[in-house]
């Protein structure tokens, strides 16, 4: 028995062996075919590829001031943030302008798509293309999506692509960033963050399913729906071997772009240093990180594309090969388009009337980037978080030891009315109690520690009154932001907020933030003159007219240079959160942001010393990298 048993487990090792030498084989010889078809198309590849990027990213600004401006319009408001959206997107009106919004954004990335997709077909089968054909074949993509059957595309594009962020097929493709503040209660809670990785899992597995529906609706004559099906049909057995295919291509071109990234900027500010006696854009050394963030994410966005649809191809072709299907490929697939001088000539007019607009157009809104910007201040987010625990006194003392202007604290009230620092609502993340702080005494909360999970000597560290904080940032010179947190039934909640702020003379050095407009509309009916700040991940149209809101208070992805400018000249300050990166330091400074939230102020400062804070040619090319940049997130 125990040499069956030997010999059957000797049987499996070998059996796998050979399915893993086999699947190596398989996969070297999988980019070998990336590697021709890219060879074989690369220049037509390039210049489509970077005439799809440039002409959505300038035609996607226009059409989303429009769209925006029409929603507001109808919604009569001025604005659109966090505190109104609902409302923004229980209005039919509005839902269908977002509706066009998506749509322009699906068929720019459809439009890329099937134009790659044409290239490395006729590379696949040993035949030339060329621009106009490429562009054939987006625009014949985009009239047979037009088709009520095939708008289900559009979801595909919109929503499968972006959330999985597994197959980057297009650089156009309408990015969805979850706000920050989002991402955190996702990771705080349990519950949330399992069902977060179930539902990733599910689109992840639909992805691979239906990996070849694109494909299929590109290159044969059938609709959506059906594509999905025989898409299914296609790669039906193959998709463990599909999903480890993409993964370690994915590897391997991160690592590929990543080191590419290094060696160029480098060696570029080395080759420059012979030459040059001065520092300019391209020569300070200290701004490598700088650089290489930006040429990585750039090399990405128009890469990534290129090869992720070869990739595609090759397996497409495989499994049709395979399965003996090559005569269900649409004559359309191989169909080349002669072009003429008469279309180089009205091509080269439209694209320099596109040109001549776009740069005119530009350059009188954005006219404002010629000012030079001045150095953010830093605040450290729940006190220097990254070194000790959140919202305690060794956190804020951290702060003040670092010498930062300002410090961000949460709020909430427990149920003898003491006003107490803490993010959560409960302790249950940072003590492992589960209780509620508005449900018990100070006396009560005091019992627990908040620090004992940290490494470092942060034992019998308890929550803090806003008061310890208030007085330690008064004999530190720091200005403090008090997020109200709490609960909105809490009796005397805002009135005991200012108290314990004019007890402790912190009145002119206080900025009250919210996330809920109309507790600030309380707080301002409470006290006229204290300073505060509307809190949102979202800010849309003229924030300036947001009531009782002195300042602004915006999550750093929705941060803009015009957004800024607009609310500088209504003398509002901008205070973005939370940054914990290096890589957008450089873009937020060209912005001219006021003020900087991060958990790890050490390093923002650190990162705010090597930037570039002069205005004209620099500013805007550091905006302009980081908008290319941007297009590979």
């Amino acid at each position: 028995m125990s040499e069956f048993i030997k010999d059957y487990y000797s049987d499996k090792r070998e059996y796998f062996k050979k399915r893993i030498r086999q699947f190596f084989q398989d996969f070297f010889q999988f980019l070998r075919d990336i590697a021709f078809l890219l060879k074989n198309s690369f220049k037509e590849v390039l210049i489509f590829t970077l005439f799809c990027a440039i002409t959505s990213m300038v035609s996607l600004h226009y059409v989303k001031n429009i769209i925006f401006d029409l929603i507001m319009k109808l919604n009569h408001t001025t604005y659109i943030t966090t505190g109104n959206l609902k409302e923004v997107f229980t209005n039919p009106g509005s839902l269908l302008l977002f509706a066009l919004l998506a749509v322009f954004s699906t068929f720019s990335a459809l439009f890329e798509i099937a134009g790659l997709l044409h290239a490395f077909s006729m590379a696949q089968v040993g035949r030339d293309t060329n621009f106009g054909s490429m562009m054939a074949a987006g625009f014949r993509t985009c009239i047979k999506a037009l088709n009520p059957r095939n708008w289900l595309v559009i979801i595909f594009i919109m929503i499968l692509f972006p959330l999985t962020k597994a197959l980057p097929v297009s650089s156009t493709t309408f990015k969805l960033i979850i706000p920050g503040f989002i991402t955190q209660i996702i990771g705080y809670t349990k519950l949330y963050s399992r069902l977060y990785n179930i539902f990733y899992l599910l689109l992840i597995a639909s992805m691979i399913v239906y990996i070849f529906s694109i494909n299929i609706f590109v290159l044969q004559r059938s609709d959506f729906f059906k594509s999905c099906d025989r898409s299914r049909r296609l790669g039906k057995g193959h998709y463990i071997t599909i999903f480890f295919n993409f993964v370690l291509m994915g590897l391997i071109l991160n690592l590929f772009i990543n080191s590419l990234a290094s060696i160029i900027v480098i060696n570029f500010r080395e080759l420059i240093s012979m030459f040059q006696k001065y520092s300019g854009v391209v020569s300070k050394s200290s701004e490598i990180g700088t650089y290489i963030y930006f040429l990585r994410q750039i090399l990405k966005s128009l890469f990534s594309p290129a090869i992720y649809n070869a990739g595609l191809t090759v397996l497409f072709y495989r499994y049709i090969e395979e399965k003996g299907l090559m005569r269900s490929l649409s004559a359309d697939t191989f169909k080349e388009v002669k072009i003429t001088d008469n279309m180089c000539f009205v091509f080269t007019i439209i694209a320099t009337i596109f040109v001549q607009f776009s740069f005119t157009s530009l350059m009188k809104e954005y006219v404002f980037l010629f000012q030079p910007v001045t150095k953010p201040e830093v605040c450290a987010h729940r006190g220097d978080n990254v070194h000790a625990p959140e919202n305690t006194m060794p956190a804020f003392e951290l702060a003040a030891y670092e010498n930062l202007p300002w410090v961000e604290v949460d709020v909430h009230q427990t149920a003898d009315g003491v006003i107490v620092c803490n993010h959560d609502a409960g302790i249950e993340r940072t003590t492992g109690v589960d209780l509620n702080i508005r449900e018990c005494t100070y006396d009560e909360l005091s019992q627990y520690e908040f620090g004992k999970w940290m490494p470092g000597d942060y034992t019998e560290v308890t929550t803090p009154k806003l008061e310890d904080l208030l007085k330690l940032a008064k004999e530190n010179n720091m200005f403090v932001q008090v997020e109200l947190k709490g609960n909105k039934s809490d009796v005397g909640f805002e009135e005991n907020v200012l108290k314990v702020i004019n007890d402790t003379l912190m009145h002119d050095d206080v900025m009250v933030i919210c996330l809920d407009q109309s507790r600030l509309e309380r707080i301002k009916q409470l006290d006229p003159d204290i300073l505060t700040a509307y809190c949102m991940a979202l800010g849309l149209g003229d924030l300036q007219d947001i009531k009782y809101s002195d300042n602004i208070s915006i999550e750093e992805n929705n941060v803009t240079p015009e957004l800024v400018d607009k609310l500088h000249k209504y003398g509002k300050k901008v205070f973005c959160w939370t940054v914990d990166s290096e890589d957008t330091i450089q873009y937020l400074v060209s912005c001219d942001v006021d003020v900087i939230g991060t958990d790890n102020p050490m390093l923002v400062n650190a990162a705010l010393d090597k930037v570039d804070y002069s205005g004209g040619l620099p500013r805007m090319f550091y905006i302009m990298l980081n908008v290319f940049a941007s297009m590979e997130k």
